[in-house]
């Protein structure tokens, strides 16, 4: 289930994208930021091919392993959902 406040953040995201922009978003710790945001950029570059890369920048060495290992996760959700495609 998806609340409010993630469905607000991946829709300004979204409008960033397709206007070809950039995109500075903040949200509080603990809301799922980055579940979010590799959620939808993945499905957006799977959508647009032609969109180009997300560059992703953490502070740390662990924060960026916890955004590897979340990534994997959503990647594998969305191939058993697309049956590996």
């Amino acid at each position: 289930r998806i609340y409010l406040e993630q469905y607000q953040y991946m829709l300004s995201l979204k409008q960033s994208l397709d206007a070809g922009g950039h995109c500075l978003l903040e949200m509080p710790t603990g809301t799922g930021k980055t579940v979010c945001l590799l959620s939808l950029i993945t499905s957006y570059q799977y959508a647009h091919p032609n969109v180009g890369k997300l560059v992703y920048c953490t502070r740390t060495v662990p924060e960026m392993n916890s955004v590897m290992k979340e990534l994997g996760v959503v990647l594998g959700y969305r191939a058993a959902q697309l049956g590996g495609d």
